[in-house]
């Protein structure tokens, strides 16, 4: 083989440099974005504990440490102020469910919030029927969606995308949760309209997780199986017996909240799209 018939094999085959190992691979770049992402894990930690040793004692440390920590898991992702205020709007959802609890003279628990998932308050004595129960949970979705509507007129007054994202999360959550399938707040409420709707909301939680697959949606849809079929099994049950003008009131009640949120989920969705800058 002459010297030319080399040259032409080394550029049809070229040899194959040693992969380096990991640590020279990731380079001085990747090195300070870990050491950084460390620095501010610990960060985090760090505070968070020292928030436990000062409310470990306290009557509200669980909510208030399940409350900021939710804060800083959803800083880490969107942004601190995003964080406080989404926050903000769960605890005046979860403060209807308790102010109409406390109306009914069940007495509650502080909320406890969990990131991902929302917040959720524990009854201290059941519901004496799906009329009180639908009552509790009316509440919530109701100041949640005034507390959106407030949200949405600051944004209004000062033109403010971040507020406009707030006021649309807080529409759409309303929404999501008055989907008529328990445990979600809707299924509550519907359950003293007719149980039988619930029926109609677990086809419709299905359908949602076949377009966005969530594992939040199989809890939801998992215990909204469950309710209903623990209703079929118990349908004469004297819990699901509500007099018929509450009933009517109930789904009135239930239908006007349900349009006003969807009709302004659409406006501030939109408001927030004009506002996004356009590359």
């Amino acid at each position: 083989m002459n010297r030319e018939d080399e040259l032409y094999e080394r550029a049809d085959n070229p040899p194959v440099a040693p992969k380096r190992p990991w640590y020279k691979r990731m380079g001085l770049g990747g090195l300070v974005a870990a050491l950084l992402a460390l620095t501010k894990w610990k960060t985090i930690l760090s505070f968070l504990q020292g928030i436990f040793v000062l409310f470990k004692f306290s009557k509200f440390g669980v909510t208030t440490l399940s409350m900021l920590a939710t804060i800083g898991i959803y800083a880490w992702f969107y942004g601190i102020w995003w964080a406080v205020g989404f926050v903000l709007l769960i605890a005046v959802h979860e403060s209807g469910h308790m102010i109409a609890a406390r109306q009914q003279n069940i007495p509650v628990t502080a909320p406890v919030f969990i990131p991902f998932l929302g917040a959720l308050i524990g009854l201290k004595e059941p519901p004496k029927d799906a009329a009180t129960e639908s009552i509790i949970a009316y509440g919530g979705p109701l100041f949640g969606l005034l507390a959106a509507a407030a949200v949405h007129t600051a944004a209004v007054a000062f033109n403010s995308p971040l507020l406009f994202s707030l006021a649309f999360t807080g529409y759409f959550l309303t929404l999501f949760n008055l989907i008529p399938a328990s445990p979600l707040d809707g299924g509550r409420i519907a359950g003293a309209v007719s149980p039988y709707i619930w029926f109609l909301g677990v086809p419709l939680i299905g359908l949602l997780l076949w377009f966005s697959f969530s594992p939040i949606l199989i809890l939801i849809l998992f215990g909204a199986v469950h309710r209903a079929w623990e209703f079929w099994q118990h349908r004469s049950d004297e819990y699901y017996t509500v007099d018929p003008v509450f009933r009517l009131k109930m789904g009135i009640a239930y239908l006007a909240l349900l349009t006003v949120s969807g009709l302004l989920t659409y406006e501030a969705h939109n408001m927030a799209e004009a506002l996004r800058p356009r590359l």
